[in-house]
């Protein structure tokens, strides 16, 4: 493999400037003979890292990261250092020179220098050729000024058919242009511009090369889509890529969170209202490659798509992602079904910040209100309906505290007693408990050895559910919802809960007795541990991680049956989405077992 030379190397650590480097991510202020200001790797509020130009070095002393301008740049950028040296090197116009063996993959240099000429032939005619001037003005209409339009660096691809063409086809060969998707071969054998009479917006990845375009029409049509997107190449993966990110870096970790949007025009509103930790997913389903992005950057998300139906459908997609890549997920509703570019023209820039940093909401709120808005709740039938899909909810992801809350909460949005909407509740449990109950027995028929073991987690745990306010907590937080399966376990677990609820837990161990009949009775004998039982945190934990097992094995097994039933040569998408939820899963419960170890 071919190794940049090191006559390269020097050239970049000559040209590389500390101060002009770090200072594009990082103010900094004069300090005696070096540059301070507050650390980019760190949270701090006193400035403890340190530029020295003379040196060519920085060194922070709250955290001891230090090195040079090739360092800084590929841990602040999350790069290599071979691809921290090509970044400085285009940054200073640098020419790499690479010794050994030639690499037999192709190199991107040459697509990237490509999209970058493209862009710059779409910015000059946006804002100099007289052709570009209607789309300017819709720009202007939407509240961009000039200086949003060049730090976005926003363009205008010509109407004619091969005016981009013509342009670029003199310096690079037509295969170039056709590998990376800026033309089109014709039936009669010419080429002509994939992107024409549209508002172009470059599509940048992390580090801030141009790897892809999206055209946008600036006057209604019937027969044109709103959006062109530049095909899948060797450089664009559309599902990899997230908007603005390779500038919203330094503000990423500045608020330690991203604000995820669905559209360019939504992160250039939130960037323009100074809420600049703004990437958008480009208007399609949030991926796992883009959910793992933002979690390489920060461990904080809040979602702001668009306040409509379909805005709340694709939020509650993007939350599952999001969770099961351990994000920290809250959520912004804006009102009336505004999106965000509409509320900032609205009501102003000012309003917009104001209302993204009070009025956030938790996903239990979203998912209530996503299910609350799809029934009339002046009628009977449909305040059913509602009642059901919040019970199915609960039982599946909600803890005992959420689960109260939210009774609490629909039993005033629909009218009724708290208790009454409680006692449906936990008739609803049972009824759909001892229904999985029987189906679970049916498809387990051939295998006896296993569920032997998840009875004996079961009413292990039950017993520590009955015995302290401390192991309860612990089993509500890791197993939400309803953990038994076993007939007579689901209703002795039932019972517990209920008499939690409306009794002192002192003598609870003989008021679950008095709730059965003496044959009953016999049972709970058998299952119960006797007083003097060592109760274990150990144990405990051994009996969580075994029923989390089951879980995952039950989805593992439903999504390989899904697997079978999607054909990867003419679904590849779907095929490939369930694979990665299969992988994901596996993972998981891998991780389960290593940490128990």
């Amino acid at each position: 493999m071919a190794r940049i030379s090191q006559k390269t190397i020097d050239e970049i650590k000559n040209a590389a400037d500390i101060l002009d480097v770090v200072g594009e991510y990082v103010a900094l202020q004069p300090s005696g003979k070096n540059h301070k200001g507050l650390c980019p790797f760190h949270n701090e509020k006193t400035p403890s890292f340190f530029v020295s130009k003379e040196r060519n070095y920085f060194h922070c002393f709250g955290c001891g990261e230090k090195g040079d301008a090739i360092t800084f740049i590929g841990k602040y950028k999350h790069l290599s250092y071979v691809e921290s040296l090509e970044f400085l090197a285009d940054k200073y116009h640098i020419e790499v020179e690479r010794t050994g063996s030639v690499d037999q993959s192709p190199s991107h240099d040459r697509l990237y220098q490509i999209n970058e000429e493209a862009m710059q032939f779409y910015q000059l005619f946006l804002t100099n050729m007289e052709k570009g001037q209607p789309a300017l003005e819709y720009l202007k209409k939407r509240g961009l000024d000039v200086h949003t339009i060049r730090y976005f660096e926003i363009g205008y691809a010509p109407k004619e058919m091969d005016t981009l063409y013509q342009q670029l086809h003199s310096k690079y060969e037509e295969i170039d242009l056709l590998t990376i998707g800026l033309i089109k071969k014709s039936q009669s054998g010419g080429y002509y511009d994939l992107f024409r009479d549209r508002i172009v917006f470059p599509i940048k990845n992390e580090a801030g090369k141009v790897v892809g375009f999206s055209g946008r029409l600036y006057e209604p049509s019937e027969t044109e889509p709103k959006y062109v997107n530049s095909p899948y190449t060797e450089i664009f993966t559309k599902g990899e890529i997230l908007y603005n990110l390779d500038k919203a870096q330094p503000f990423i970790r500045r608020e330690n969170r991203v604000v995820l949007y669905e559209g360019f025009l939504d992160v250039i509103a939130s960037v323009k209202a100074g809420v600049k930790e703004a990437v958008c997913s480009m208007g399609t389903q949030l991926t796992e490659n883009q959910a793992a992005l933002i979690k390489k950057y920060t461990d904080k998300v809040v979602l702001c798509y668009d306040g409509d139906k379909a805005g709340f459908e694709a939020m509650a997609k993007a939350i599952k992602l999001l969770i099961a890549h351990k994000l920290e997920v809250a959520i912004v509703l804006l009102p009336e079904g505004l999106d965000p570019d509409d509320y900032v023209k609205k009501y102003s820039q000012k309003a917009f910040a104001e209302y993204l940093a009070t009025k956030q909401i938790d996903i239990y709120e979203f998912l209530y209100q996503h299910m609350k808005q799809d029934f009339d709740l002046t009628k009977a039938s449909q305040i059913e309906m509602f009642k059901l899909k919040v019970f199915d909810f609960l039982l599946q992801k909600a803890s005992g505290t959420i689960t109260d809350i939210y009774l609490q909460r629909m039993a005033s949005d629909i009218g009724v007693e708290t208790d009454t909407l409680k006692a449906d509740f936990n008739g609803y449990q049972l009824t759909k408990a001892i229904t999985k109950s029987l189906q679970d027995r049916k498809t387990r028929q051939t295998d006896y050895l296993i569920p032997d073991r998840y009875f004996q987690a079961e009413t292990i745990l039950i017993n520590y559910y009955l015995k302290a306010l401390e192991y309860r907590r612990e089993i509500d937080d890791q197993l939400a919802g309803f953990f038994t399966e076993d007939r007579f376990n689901i209703e002795l677990l039932i019972s517990i809960q209920d008499l939690i609820r409306v009794t002192h837990q002192d003598q609870l161990r003989e008021k679950v007795y008095a709730q059965f009949s003496q044959e009953k009775q016999r049972i709970l004998e058998k299952r119960l541990f006797a007083e003097d039982y060592e109760y274990t945190l150990m144990e405990l934990e051994q009996c969580i991680m075994t029923l989390k097992k089951r879980i995952l094995d039950r989805e593992i097994k439903e999504l390989k049956e899904k697997q079978k039933q999607t054909n990867n040569q003419t679904d590849k998408d779907k095929y490939l989405q369930v694979s990665t939820e299969i992988l994901e899963l596996e993972r998981r419960k891998k991780k389960i077992w290593t940490k128990k170890k």
